[in-house]
């Protein structure tokens, strides 16, 4: 299989995961997110595409051309493999093939995708990431475009939100807040867009999703990833062209007034000033440690009995854990957790350690976020766009670096 054409399998798949969100597949009729239904259709097609392409390939290279392309990543693979492989069929003796799904839609598909995304070239590597950053620029001008109109795209309705949240094409507030705030920081580099313009757009758009936690990281990020320049700045400024400069003038302009007028005339500005309202969806998640105070050591370890995981409206006052770490613990035990943690950020760490300081924001980002939302104790795309983005970034830096070094 030819670099071009993993590279249009890779295209594909992101646009799948990104356009065909869960509750976009309920509306259609496909039992992808709500209970029953049968179970071929609760993996998403986009991991469906990639478990396909990465069989093929693998038939025709074997296993030892692919995993050599990973190179320093290699090992951190398969650790990663062998990790959500144990989880999962300790998964099927607890659960059955109930919530499996859920394992390999939100874990393994990053794994697959990271396997194919290291046999292509850095053209296609730049092509796919101007491709997710437009993706998330669109997705962050329909989220304002639907707080301002009070109206969802996708028909969507959550009890635990005690207001309007824009939903976009991921579908869930949550989840388009943790993907908006972990891959802005990677991908305002890679269109036309102004740094400036795309900085508010997302902004304005965390808003309206009403993440919080991911607002608030996200901010936090960006000011450590500008801090460092700003000496430079105040002391030796930056060469500039007269023209490019007034370029800059006016879209700063444009710009603030754009934000000053979607924050007066439209609801996203009471939602500013109400960001510290806590509703039920917020006390949520501080309730949601009362669940790990009814577990014995065992049940810490292996995970909770069916009496408390049948229960959990019992405990919190709704029936859905909003902690992913919490929910890991209840659902698999403290040793799987281990290994969910290993599988989902080992490689990801190491990129972002080894990778320039926009990875290691990124990751911060992420990081900080996720544990203010549920949105990885659910079935999504999160890790399949964060760790393709990271290492894309990572890999076509690399590879810049290396030909600035043989000139």
């Amino acid at each position: 299989m030819k670099s071009e054409n993993i590279y249009k399998v890779m295209m594909f798949t992101f646009l799948t995961a990104f356009i065909f969100g869960g509750y976009l597949l309920e509306n259609v009729g496909i039992k992808y997110v709500s209970e029953g239904g049968n179970p071929l259709v609760k993996i998403h097609i986009s991991t469906y595409i990639l478990m396909l392409t990465v069989a093929i390939f693998t038939l025709r290279r074997g296993i030892n051309v692919p995993l050599t392309s990973l190179r320093e990543l290699r090992a951190s693979w398969l650790i990663s493999f062998l990790c959500i492989v144990l989880v999962i069929f300790y998964g099927l003796i607890r659960f059955g093939t109930s919530g499996m799904a859920y394992l390999v839609d939100t874990m393994v598909a990053p794994l697959l995708a990271l396997y194919l995304l290291s046999q292509l070239s850095t053209t296609h590597k730049n092509k796919l990431l101007t491709l997710l950053a437009y993706l998330l620029f669109i997705n962050s001008v329909i989220a304002i475009l639907e707080f301002m109109l009070g109206s969802s795209l996708i028909s969507v309705q959550f009890s635990s939100f005690s207001y309007f949240r824009s939903v976009a094409l991921l579908t869930h507030p949550l989840n388009n807040a943790l993907i908006t705030a972990a891959l802005a920081p990677l991908l305002m580099s890679y269109t036309r867009i102004p740094y400036l313009i795309y900085f508010t757009v997302v902004t304005l758009a965390l808003f309206a999703f009403g993440g919080r936690g991911a607002t608030g990281v996200f901010l936090l990020g960006m000011f450590l990833l500008v801090m460092p320049k700003i000496p430079s700045f105040v002391s030796n400024g930056f060469r500039v062209s007269k023209m490019r400069f007034a370029v800059i003038q006016a879209l700063a302009f444009f710009a603030s007034i754009f934000t000053v007028l979607i924050i007066t005339l439209t609801p996203i500005g009471a939602r500013i000033l109400n960001k510290l309202h806590v509703d039920s969806s917020a006390q949520a998640r501080f309730d949601v440690f009362i669940i790990l105070e009814q577990l014995s050591f065992s049940e810490w370890l292996l995970g909770a009995p069916a009496s408390i995981m049948q229960n959990i409206e019992f405990y919190i006052g709704i029936n859905t854990i909003e902690n992913y770490i919490v929910g890991w613990i209840v659902s698999f035990g403290l040793i799987s957790t281990v290994l969910l943690l290993i599988a989902c950020f080992s490689t990801a760490g190491k990129l972002a350690l080894n990778g320039p300081t926009q990875l290691k924001v990124a990751l911060f980002v992420l990081l900080g976020a996720s544990v203010t939302n549920n949105a990885l104790a659910t079935k999504t795309p999160v890790l399949l766009f964060f760790i393709s983005c990271l290492y894309l970034v990572y890999s076509t830096k690399a590879t810049d670096d290396e030909k600035v070094g043989v000139k």
